[in-house]
């Protein structure tokens, strides 16, 4: 089918004559629908474009099934805020054109099961989906567990945050901006399921401390879930059970669903040398990884002063569920990992061997560099190997590259 079919809700005329009003191509009976898709439709990504034209198709015919490529990441490429959007498609290696939702100074905070979480500066917070274009509401940020008052209209002091700093003194409160809030306040959500799922949680690390906020379907607020130090960075549900990870390395489970209020416990300590930089857990086949992202830091001063930051290498940590505790490993094997804000990605390469090489890294910027907006410079991301220890560039980009913005993130392509 012709990818463009994804910016104008049509299909291809090859097996039918495009002719017709909208309401009587959603008319299409399940019969005929499911003929087209048995007899001219073989690749899987023609299959997820398929239920993509509309909902009533959508709704006639079977979920799709559970294929490697269900799996497989496309490189969601935003322009001018998100407005606009590349969606690129690693197989056929091919860059479709998508609208999202609404315009705003939107910026990404996560994505997982087809659905992108999005963060604007008016304090909203949503789900959407880039194929089907549906959009679902969380609670703002105006109404996390830090949030002492919000003033909309206030510019420049629209929030009033509880300060849960060590040093800060009990009851102390100071004013942020809305875009400190969104760039810096919220680091990222994690999903345990499709937000369409009667049990959907989605669970933010935010704030100061990096803590950890939950929300359960029909919340009007997030929920704290755990606050105490040293910050979270990062989080998967595995199992059916949230594991988090601290800055020391030290992995936790969350039972969210115990009650008066959630439990968390130690999974394993952190390591005997305390990991730096960024840290990524992610869910493998072998199990449980933790991914240490090193970086270089340092200023350019043209055409102004920038603090930036270049990621240099990349260590691997499996967990031993025996033994409760992190062991450092050289190698991938044949897994191909994928990072960034997107709850993060693990596939094998035999399963892709004319796109993908094991032992690798795709990597995408995780959003720190604020200031490098309008700037012309690139995001931090690339392809890591661990066979050689070089990083490549992530060859994704069709156009001038200075006109991508926010970062592109990973999203593996669902329309339900």
């Amino acid at each position: 089918m012709d990818p463009e079919y994804l910016k104008h809700g049509q299909s291809k005329p090859s097996f039918l004559q495009v002719s017709g009003t909208v309401s009587q191509w959603s008319s299409l009976p399940k019969d005929l629908l499911i003929t087209i898709e048995e007899e001219y439709l073989d690749l899987y990504t023609d299959k997820i474009r398929f239920r993509c034209v509309c909902s009533s198709w959508r709704s006639r015919l079977s979920k799709m099934p559970n294929h490697k490529n269900s799996r497989l990441p496309w490189l969601l490429i935003p322009h001018n805020h998100g407005i606009t959007c590349g969606f690129m498609e690693p197989l056929e290696k091919r860059v479709h054109k998508l609208e999202l939702p609404e315009s705003g100074e939107k910026v990404f905070k996560g994505s997982a099961y087809g659905w992108v979480v999005i963060a604007e500066k008016s304090s909203s917070i949503y789900l959407v989906n880039p194929l089907t274009k549906a959009r679902i509401k969380l609670p703002p940020r105006s109404k996390f567990p830090d949030v002492r008052k919000y003033h909309a209209n206030k510019h420049g002091k629209e929030y009033l945050l509880w300060s849960l700093s060590l040093i800060s003194v009990p009851g102390e409160y100071y004013s942020v901006d809305s875009t400190g809030v969104r760039n810096d306040l919220l680091q990222k959500v994690v999903l345990s399921s499709s937000p369409t799922c009667s049990n959907f949680v989605a669970v933010a690390i935010y704030g100061e401390l990096g803590s950890l906020a939950y929300y359960k379907r029909g919340d009007k607020k997030w929920s704290v879930l755990h606050d105490k130090a040293p910050p979270y960075k990062d989080a998967i549900f595995h199992d059916g059970q949230l594991y988090a990870l601290k800055g020391n390395g030290q992995l936790m489970v969350c039972d969210i669903g115990s009650y008066p209020k959630p439990i968390v416990t130690e999974v394993a300590p952190e390591p005997s040398r305390t990991p730096f930089g960024d840290l990524h857990l992610v869910e493998s086949s072998s199990g449980i990884m933790m991914v240490q992202q090193c970086f270089k830091r340092g200023y350019i001063y043209e055409p102004s002063e920038l603090y930036i930051r270049k990621t240099t290498s990349f260590n691997i940590f499996r967990l031993d569920t025996n033994c409760r505790n992190w062991y450092q490993v050289q190698s991938l094997g044949d897994d191909v990992l994928f990072l960034g804000l997107n709850s993060s990605i693990a596939i094998s390469s035999h399963d892709y061997p004319d796109t993908y090489k094991g032992n690798c890294i795709y990597f995408t910027d995780v959003n720190y560099n604020f200031d490098l907006e309008g700037t012309g410079r690139g995001f931090d991301e690339g392809v890591f190997c661990l066979d050689d220890n070089k990083i490549e560039p992530l060859a994704a980009y069709v156009g001038d590259s200075h006109e991508v913005w926010p970062a592109p993130i990973w999203v593996t392509p669902n329309p339900y």
